[in-house]
């Protein structure tokens, strides 16, 4: 007895049940004899008795064929479907009646016979018997015949051919598949064969230069079909590529001289795109050949062209050509490249990038090529082309144990890009993290903050990470991509405090808090109408009490500022004893006749000039009779000012004209005339001096000066105590 049980389907019901496949093959001698019931046959006596007090049959789907061994053995195959605790396999056994009597239950397997077989199952978990409605065999119809033969005859570029023998009459059919995938192919078409002769199949529409496997199955013209034959595997041949690779280049400045460094890449056409395997690659610039077998290739040339082709072992493929020539300018990189897994729910890499932003004189990107490798077996590197408007593929081709470096290369037109690369695996996505974030600078209204990229080997698996600067009432955030470490944030509000926050799949990581600075102009504009008043009213105040004390207090001399001042105020200066009045009669002149009037005497006319001469005669003689006694003058502070002096330069001249004229007047004149100049006083010509003479005992007198009469005079001094003026 074989039982094979297979798992199926998984089932939730209270407990764990599961849906069993049952496969129970039973031999001609394994069966017994019942005695209560000679048309029964069965694997345990006990399910003679069992069978009389069943009560009820349950429906089954089974189905059974026979079978002869190789060691011609007969048998009968019987397959059905049963639900079962998986932790409790059920009793199973096989029970066979024919409707007439059995003398030899070793006979009844024969390709004449009819057979009606149960299914007795028993729980063990519960000790119910459960058993099925007959199912009736008609053996002729249900024959199986043993497993045909296959063999490989022969292999082209694109086929197999393979020869079936069966061991009898009927038809046969093939199946295959690549020998690293799960699934088959079974070829439509059946073919007829005859018993031990040999049919040719031919399996077309193959891959270049890949392994196969093949199995066939035959059946007879009246039976069910065989068992799969043993599997056999062969390959297919090479076959010149048909299309050029795809190929872009770089070029870099080696030194001064001129010479270049050539980068050269491309990606190997698919199998099934190109005809053909690529065994390596034959790259010609300026008559130099060399063979390639990675994906890149470095020269030292200069500009001209170049070609490559893709070879094997069957021919080369047609050239791409390459104007290599130096070019202006950098091209830009794909910009934000991030890796994110799902696993364990996919098992696939999801990559993701933006578009460089270029200027006009750039051209749009043709294609990317998506590399990836192992990081601990670089040289094993995979390609794929993702196409100029996509920004995001999936890698199925990883396995979860690696770790593998992703780069990402624009391609416009024949020109390569500079790539971008990132590490990741398949548990965590992209092996980096955000650390370090800080405030790089502040002012009144931006913020600047830094951060740094962290080589991890199993970081918590996150999808994006962004950086948030938020208040109550205004918030904003950017995500963080690991070819940028700084941002600034713009149109904050002065002197306000904000939080800075690193998110990871809007998970915080850290706070950092920072204050905008202080505004200064609205304190500048609210103080300076301020400003601006307080100078006013300033203004106002002082012009106004400029205009009050000239219309309520005029300006009044100072004595103090006055050379009489000083001389009277002198406290060395001897006081009289005496009342000094100054009679005006003393101040009038005598005329040739004898009479006395007053004059006016112009102080400049008694300066030396050129018109008056000593020897000149006068015309008129002027006396004026003066008999002043000076006594010590008290002058009023408030009415006293300061008036112009007679230098000593114009006296002494005065002096000589005098002596020269008037020799017999000489000491009176002189006397009289040094002692009114000790007691001048001046006036000014607005105000009226009043001077008070005090003596010791407090009494004084008062001189009048009126500037009509007496202003800054030279006397000239007579015989007869007088004064002569010209």
């Amino acid at each position: 007895m074989d039982v094979k049980l297979q798992l199926s389907v998984w089932i939730l019901n209270g407990f764990f049940f599961t849906v069993f496949s049952l496969e129970m093959t039973v031999r001609n001698s394994e069966l017994k004899l019942c005695k209560e019931n000679a048309a029964v046959c069965v694997m345990d006596q006990r399910d003679c008795r069992r069978l009389v007090s069943a009560a009820a049959h349950k429906p089954l789907n089974m189905s059974c064929f026979y079978q002869r061994s190789s060691d011609d053995v007969p048998s009968v195959t019987c397959s059905w479907k049963q639900e079962s605790n998986r932790n409790y396999q059920p009793d199973t056994s096989l029970v066979f009646t024919r409707g007439g009597r059995i003398s030899f239950c070793s006979g009844i397997f024969n390709p004449t016979a009819v057979l009606n077989v149960s299914v007795r199952m028993k729980n063990f978990q519960t000790g119910a018997e459960t058993w099925s409605s007959p199912h009736t065999v008609f053996l002729y119809e249900a024959v199986k015949p043993s497993r045909p033969s296959l063999t490989l005859i022969g292999c082209s570029e694109d086929s197999l051919v393979v020869s079936v023998k069966s061991s009898s009459d009927g038809s046969c059919r093939i199946r295959y598949k690549l020998n690293n995938v799960h699934q088959w192919t079974l070829l439509p078409d059946s073919v007829s064969v005859g018993a031990d002769r040999q049919l040719i199949f031919t399996i077309k529409h193959l891959q270049t230069f890949s392994v196969y496997r093949a199995a066939a199955s035959c059946k007879p013209k009246v039976g069910v079909w065989s068992d799969w034959s043993s599997e056999t595997s062969g390959k297919t041949l090479d076959r010149a590529p048909s299309k050029p690779p795809d190929v872009c280049y770089r070029l870099d400045k080696t030194n001064s001289d001129g010479s270049l460094l050539l980068y050269l890449m491309w990606k190997a056409p698919d199998p099934g795109d190109a005809g053909g395997r690529i065994l390596g690659y034959q790259v010609s610039c300026d008559g130099s050949v060399q063979n390639v077998t990675g994906a890149m290739a470095l020269l030292v040339v200069e500009e001209g062209n170049c070609s490559v082709a893709a070879f094997n072992t069957a021919g080369r493929s047609p050239a791409a050509h390459l104007k290599v020539e130096q070019r202006r300018g950098d091209l830009p990189s794909v910009r934000n490249l991030w890796v994110s897994s799902s696993y364990p729910d996919v098992e696939a890499l999801l990559v993701q990038w933006k578009f460089p932003i270029s200027p006009s004189s750039v051209p749009p990107i043709s294609y990317l090529n998506l590399q990836w490798n192992s990081e601990l077996n670089p040289s094993t590197s995979r390609w794929s082309t993702v196409d100029g408007l996509s920004s995001s593929t999936l890698i199925k081709d990883v396995d979860s144990a690696e770790s593998y470096l992703i780069t990402v290369i624009p391609v416009y037109h024949q020109l390569c890009g500079p790539p971008q690369s990132l590490s990741a695996d398949l548990k965590h996505g992209a092996l980096l993290e955000v650390v370090g974030l800080k405030v790089a600078a502040v002012n009144k209204t931006t913020v600047t903050v830094k951060w740094a990229w962290q080589r991890r080997s199993g970081p918590i698996r996150v999808r994006r990470y962004r950086v948030m600067l938020r208040t109550d009432s205004d918030r904003q955030s950017v995500s963080l991509w690991p070819d940028q470490s700084q941002h600034t944030f713009f149109s904050l509000t002065p002197y306000t405090q904000y939080s800075l926050l690193l998110l990871a799949d809007d998970v915080t990581r850290s706070i950092v808090p920072v204050t905008t600075d202080f505004d200064e102009l609205p304190a500048v504009a609210t103080a300076t109408p301020l400003l601006l008043l307080a100078v006013t009213v300033f203004i106002i105040s002082i012009l106004s009490r400029t205009v009050y004390k000239s219309y309520f207090f005029p300006p009044i001399s100072s004595p103090r500022g006055s050379t009489t001042g000083q001389w009277l105020m002198d406290p060395s200066l001897q006081k009289c004893v005496e009342k000094n009045i100054l009679e005006i009669e003393d101040f009038q002149v005598r005329d040739v006749l004898g009479d006395k009037s007053l004059i006016t005497v112009n102080p400049n006319s008694l300066l030396p000039s050129e018109e008056m001469h000593e020897d000149s005669p006068l015309p008129v003689q002027l006396s004026v009779q003066l008999s002043v006694q000076l006594a010590t003058l008290k002058l009023d502070s408030e009415y006293v000012s300061e008036a112009p002096q007679i230098s000593d330069q114009h006296r002494h001249e005065a002096h000589s004209r005098f002596n020269q004229k008037e020799d017999e007047q000489l000491d009176v004149s002189k006397r009289h005339f040094d002692e009114f100049e000790a007691h001048q006083t001046s006036c000014e010509e607005e105000f009226l001096l009043n001077s008070e003479a005090e003596n010791e005992h407090g009494d004084g007198s008062y001189l009048i000066c009126e500037t009509d009469y007496i202003t800054n005079s030279c006397f000239r001094a007579d015989g007869n105590n007088s004064f002569s003026t010209a």
